[in-house]
């Protein structure tokens, strides 16, 4: 089946590079030329094979892009994103985006980028962008479990940081500890990764820079439909998908969300 025009087309396995323990760069191309992404942007994946089960379509945020190729980090956590993970050359996917209202785009001239796990996708592409702004890239992790994704990141982002909350990698301590332990000049921060952390840059920096972060979230449809992805704002419940994923976080009350 093919889908095209607006949000929906059909795109083509061409890449799948294990880069970490459970951790996948898939690489898909498209017949059509893929409007811009922005960092923080997503889509909406699943083969074709699947019918009814697994039904819904997973969210990955876009890591990089060309015109016709569009690259999704995608670490198994279930078994659809198993079964993505395994995937042959080849092998044909729906895919709908690029997704989100709100991506990071640059509005000061210098950006600290922080992230925690997985939510190194979304900054990687900002990486990749504007990498003219950023004065300090902070990646955490929590074991050495992720020592091939470091090396990895490392061999794309030059300078990157990293945290280990075991000692075994880096610097011992959290993404947030990093940060801190090196308060040089930036006027602003861009993150995405848990909760928790998200929290913990807010209260060490709060109302002293404009921090701006990219949430992670189950969802449904992706285009705001299903409400599935919706947090407490103080403009009330918005959704991930609609009005972010990026938010500014002093407009979140990310305490509900712990």
């Amino acid at each position: 089946m093919r889908y095209s025009g607006g949000l929906e087309r059909e795109g083509r396995l061409i890449e799948n590079a294990r880069v970490g323990e459970d951790v996948h760069l898939l690489r898909f191309e498209v017949e059509e030329t893929l409007p811009h992404s922005l960092p923080g942007q997503f889509f909406m994946v699943r083969p074709s094979r699947w019918e009814r089960d697994p039904f819904l379509l997973r969210p990955f945020a876009v890591v990089d892009q060309s015109d016709k190729t569009v690259d999704f980090l995608v670490k198994v956590v279930g078994r659809g994103t198993k079964d993505i993970s395994v995937s042959d050359i080849g092998v044909s996917f729906r895919l709908r985006g690029p997704l989100g209202g709100r991506g990071f785009t640059p509005s000061r001239d210098s950006v600290v980028l922080v992230a925690g796990g997985i939510g190194i996708a979304p900054l990687l592409y900002a990486w990749k962008l504007h990498s003219k702004f950023v004065v300090r890239f902070i990646f955490g992790v929590p074991n050495k479990g992720w020592t091939d994704i470091v090396n990895w990141i490392k061999s794309q982002v030059s300078g990157a940081e990293v945290a280990c909350e075991d000692g075994s990698l880096g610097v011992k301590g959290t993404a947030v500890d990093l940060l801190l332990s090196e308060q040089g000049y930036a006027e602003e921060i861009w993150a995405c990764g848990p909760v928790p952390m998200l929290k913990a840059i807010c209260d060490a920096f709060k109302d002293k820079i404009r921090i701006l972060g990219s949430f992670e979230s189950r969802m449904g449809c992706g285009i705001g439909g299903c409400h599935s992805c919706a947090i407490p704002t103080r403009s009330g419940m918005l959704k991930v998908c609609h009005d972010g994923p990026v938010f500014d976080l002093s407009e979140v009350y990310l305490d509900e969300l712990l």
